[in-house]
């Protein structure tokens, strides 16, 4: 009796266990919050130094004078950030080392818009807006004359970000600077530049 009894107890304690195992749900412990990366964030402002190499040309006199070397500048700019889309504006200077015997120009500036598409770190982009440069001409026959020559610039790069707060850039960029008029012994004087610029920024 005894023993019919304790067996009858095993079986039912044997089929308890499935249905109770049956009901108990695993779940997949989250991922510590360390081990989620995010993108990273383009916004904010920055300012940096920049050098390269330009191939100026200006227009005195009806014939046209190249000057060609090293170039070297600051610039400062600030971003916004949608998405995989960063867009902003940038100012820069810069100084052109090569001098010419009758017309240079001597410094270049910019004010510009810049877009561009975000993959993580790296930044391809494209800017746009309006230049200026100081243009001086010295001729023995028709004295010495300086002014500042207004125009527009465009062209594009690649920007990575090293570090948080650490930028490179590599760019190129095309400017054409208007005629203006240096007095009646010279008259118009015009100016084309195109430049190959790298440099490194600081986001603040």
């Amino acid at each position: 009796m005894h023993i019919r009894l304790i067996a009858c107890a095993v079986l039912a304690l044997s089929a308890a266990v499935p249905a109770v195992a049956a009901d108990l749900t695993y779940e997949t412990p989250a991922p510590a919050a360390e081990q989620i990366s995010s993108a990273y964030n383009w916004s904010g402002f920055y300012l940096g130094g920049q050098g390269g190499y330009s191939w100026s040309q200006t227009k005195i006199l009806g014939s046209d004078e190249n000057i060609d070397g090293g170039t070297a500048g600051l610039h400062a700019g600030y971003n916004f950030q949608s998405g995989n889309i960063v867009y902003g504006i940038e100012n820069d200077f810069n100084y052109n080392f090569k001098k010419n015997d009758d017309a240079n120009l001597e410094w270049d500036a910019s004010g510009r818009a810049r877009v561009g598409y975000a993959l993580n770190r790296t930044l391809f982009f494209a800017t746009a807006g309006v230049a200026a440069g100081g243009g001086k001409v010295d001729i023995p026959t028709a004295g010495k004359k300086d002014g500042i020559l207004i125009g527009w610039t465009a062209g594009g790069g690649i920007e990575h970000a090293v570090t948080d707060h650490i930028l490179v850039r590599g760019e190129y960029r095309h400017s054409d600077f208007s005629n203006k008029d240096f007095g009646s012994a010279i008259g118009d004087v015009g100016a084309k530049q195109d430049k190959v610029l790298f440099g490194t920024s600081y986001k603040f």
